[in-house]
C-alpha cells in the first residue's frame, strides 16, 4: 500500500494497493475500506471505475469485463441497481433499470 493513513494507521485519504493476485486499486479511501472514486482493476483484465462506499461498488461507474461487455450506471452494494446501459462485445445493448445485478422494470 500506497498512500495515506489516519491517526489509527489505517488507509484513508488516497492510495495504491497492489495485492499480490494482481489486483490493484486506486483511490480514496476510508477507515481502511474503499470510499469515495476509485478504479479497481484486476488481474484478469476487467475494470471498475467508479464511485465506493465500505469497500463495495456504490453510486456511479463503469464495468468493463475481460471479454468486452461494458456497463455503465449505477450500483447499489456492489450491483447493478438503477439507471444503466450494458452493452455486450457483440453489439447488443441493454438500457433501462437494473435491480439487484440483474435488468427489471423498464428497458
Amino acid at each position: 500500500y500506497e498512500g495515506e493513513r489516519n491517526e489509527a494507521g489505517e488507509y484513508e485519504g488516497r492510495g495504491v494497493l497492489r495485492l499480490a493476485s494482481g489486483d490493484v486499486y486506486d483511490g480514496e479511501w476510508k477507515a481502511g475500506l474503499f470510499e469515495g472514486r476509485g478504479v479497481y482493476r484486476f488481474a484478469n483484465g476487467e475494470i471498475y471505475d467508479g464511485e465506493w462506499k465500505a469497500a463495495e461498488r456504490e453510486g456511479r461507474g463503469v464495468y468493463r469485463s475481460a471479454n468486452g461487455d461494458v456497463y455503465e450506471g449505477e450500483w447499489k452494494a456492489g450491483e447493478r441497481e438503477g439507471r444503466g446501459v450494458y452493452r455486450f462485445a457483440d453489439g447488443t445493448v441493454c438500457e433501462g433499470e437494473y435491480k439487484a445485478g440483474e435488468m427489471e422494470g423498464r428497458g
